[in-house]
């Protein structure tokens, strides 16, 4: 049938369609990023890698492990965390430097994203529009995690993640 007003309304069918299908697709890149196929570690140096050609300060990520076997949940926990630590440093830091330390021992998964900035201080952390620490602590509760920020003003700022591990 080449009637007009159905040509119209299928072509319109249509874009919904690939519009929904692109839509889904990005949420579910959003939900569990792709690069963390190629692991914890790959997905953070990945993470870094694209913090330092951003804002042209240098940073590390220091593991003796790959992590591979992780399971999915605490390896998106972590990549999260660092995704917002590397965000609130570009923010808000002013810093020279940033190191990210990865690690499995004794049974329990550390990420630790520091700088060496302007700090930041408990009435910061505590204002209702800080969302993003917020969310990383809860984030990190629901697998029965805990998040410490640790800050002096003029020394830089300190995210440690800690998961227990299955």
């Amino acid at each position: 049938n080449s009637d007009p007003t159905t040509l119209l309304h299928l072509g319109a069918a249509s874009e919904m369609l690939t519009h929904a299908l692109d839509a889904s697709q990005r949420i579910m890149r959003n939900l569990r990023p792709a690069v963390l196929d190629q692991g914890l570690v790959a997905a953070v140096n990945w993470l870094v890698s694209n913090f330092s050609k951003r804002t042209g300060v240098p940073a590390t990520v220091n593991s003796l492990q790959q992590l591979d076997s992780l399971p999915k949940v605490v390896q998106l926990a972590a990549y999260r965390t660092t995704q917002e630590a590397l965000t609130n440093i570009s923010k808000y830091a002013k810093c020279t430097r940033v190191k990210v330390e990865i690690s499995d021992a004794e049974g329990v998964l550390t990420l630790e994203v520091s700088d060496d900035g302007i700090g930041t201080t408990s009435l910061d952390l505590a204002k209702t529009s800080s969302f993003g620490i917020r969310g990383l602590k809860e984030r990190a509760r629901t697998l029965g995690g805990w998040l410490d920020v640790s800050s002096r003003p003029t020394h830089g700022t300190s995210i440690i993640l800690s998961i227990p591990l299955p």
